[in-house]
């Protein structure tokens, strides 16, 4: 005969494992990421991404323009 209490509590602790499991996996993948970004910028020498140009006042859309 099988219990039914016993089933919920791994169940449930199926899914709480999975969920640290999940959170474990995602700390190391950014670990990673952050670790390779740093070496390949001491090894090529790069500052960076350039930065964004802000847009121009009035640029925005088509608000004060003559009609062609």
């Amino acid at each position: 005969m099988k219990n039914p209490a016993l089933g919920l509590w791994l169940s449930t602790a199926n899914r709480a494992a999975g969920w640290w499991m999940g959170h474990g996996a995602n700390a190391l993948r950014r670990q990673q990421r952050a670790m390779l970004a740093e070496m390949t910028k001491a090894a090529t020498g790069a500052a960076g991404k350039p930065k964004r140009r802000k847009p121009r006042p009035g640029s925005k859309g088509l608000a004060g323009r003559k009609p062609r």
